[in-house]
C-alpha cells in the first residue's frame, strides 16, 4: 500500500512540475519575443470578444 501510495505522489508532483515548467521551457523553445506576441494576441482576442459580449 505504501509502494501505491510513493508512486500516486510521484506522478502528481511529476504533473505539478510539468504544468510550472512548461511555459519556461515553450518560451525558450520559440523564444521570448514570439511567446510575447502570441500572449498579446490571445489577449486581444479576449479583449474583443468581452467587448463585443458587453
Amino acid at each position: 500500500m505504501l509502494e501505491l501510495f510513493t508512486l500516486a505522489a510521484g506522478f502528481a508532483g511529476g504533473y505539478v512540475a510539468s504544468i510550472w515548467s512548461w511555459p519556461r521551457i515553450r518560451a525558450s523553445a520559440t523564444g521570448a519575443s514570439a511567446e510575447i506576441s502570441r500572449l498579446r494576441a490571445r489577449a486581444k482576442a479576449l479583449e474583443d470578444t468581452i467587448k463585443g459580449a458587453l
